[in-house]
């Protein structure tokens, strides 16, 4: 579905993400490797008008660009899912630091419009942002970044300690200071490649990141149950905030008929028939 041909409806507002009668987006490239937003004009011909969406919208910017966008793949591809669309920016082949999303997040909050893998969108103020973070080797640039940066109410933060596999664990399992003990004595710097190599020992099949979708719930439970920040409002070890955007993802897709509960439903009833038929 080509997002910059619709009309972004929400029921508060309603405004056309395809009126981009006189700007241009492009990319260019800058020295680190990454690129910045760029908006220029265009003849005012340029128009787009075809069809209606009504769907809530939220952009993920990600440090990593693997486990995270298959996570959410569901709510990027819409195949089943409809109320909620994710749109999903990282670096392909090394992510982004905590330090190129926050420049990323302020060059989008100064455009009119902005490009993710060809589409082209408009932030309106009622839109999501989540920016994903491990701690990983990077508690400086975070708590920088905490201690500088304003409150921004529209871009949120999620930061997993040691990384993004730490919420994987607890869409599975609710026993971290038992089963992950042994990432209290690695350095830092092992920690997360360790938790990665750990999911097949600790989970039939390992945490496979398309199934831990539908088990939010269990995992919004387990990680709130264990969570923590220390004094520079970082996530202590085996602690993450990614409970906080899987409740929003949850309430915003649940409001619509309860869509995702329903979700989880069909597929829980899916494998029943297909166990049923071996």
């Amino acid at each position: 579905m080509d997002l910059s041909k619709l009309t972004y409806s929400k029921e508060d507002s309603k405004r056309t993400l395809a009126e981009v009668s006189s700007h241009e987006l492009t990319t260019e490239s800058k020295e680190d490797g990454g690129t910045s937003v760029v908006v220029k004009k265009v003849p005012p011909a340029y128009r787009k008008e075809e069809g209606v969406l009504s769907t809530s919208l939220v952009f993920v910017m990600s440090g990593g660009e693997k486990r995270e966008k298959d996570f959410l793949r569901e709510l990027i591809r819409q195949l089943e899912l409809h109320s909620l669309r994710v749109a999903f920016m990282s670096e392909k082949g090394q992510g982004l630091q905590p330090y190129q999303m926050q420049e990323r997040w302020n060059e989008i909050k100064s455009t009119v419009f902005f490009k993710i893998d060809s589409q082209v969108y408009n932030l309106d103020t009622t839109d999501k942002v989540f920016l994903l973070s491990d701690v990983d080797e990077f508690y400086d640039q975070l708590e920088k970044i905490f201690k500088d940066s304003p409150d921004d109410e529209q871009g949120q933060w999620i930061v997993s300690n040691p990384c993004f596999e730490i919420w994987l664990y607890y869409c599975y399992l609710n026993a971290p200071e038992k089963d992950l003990e042994c990432l209290k004595s690695e350095p830092v710097a092992i920690r997360s490649k360790k938790l990665k190599t750990m999911g097949n020992s600790l989970v039939s099949g390992g945490w496979n990141p398309y199934s831990a979708f539908e088990r939010m719930v269990a995992g919004i439970e387990h990680s709130a149950a264990h969570y923590g920040v220390d004094e520079n409002g970082i996530p202590v070890l085996f602690a993450t905030h990614m409970h906080e955007m899987a409740q929003y993802l949850v309430d915003v897709m649940n409001r619509n008929a309860n869509e995702y509960s329903e979700y989880v439903k069909r597929k829980e009833e899916w494998r029943r028939f297909m166990k049923n038929r071996v």
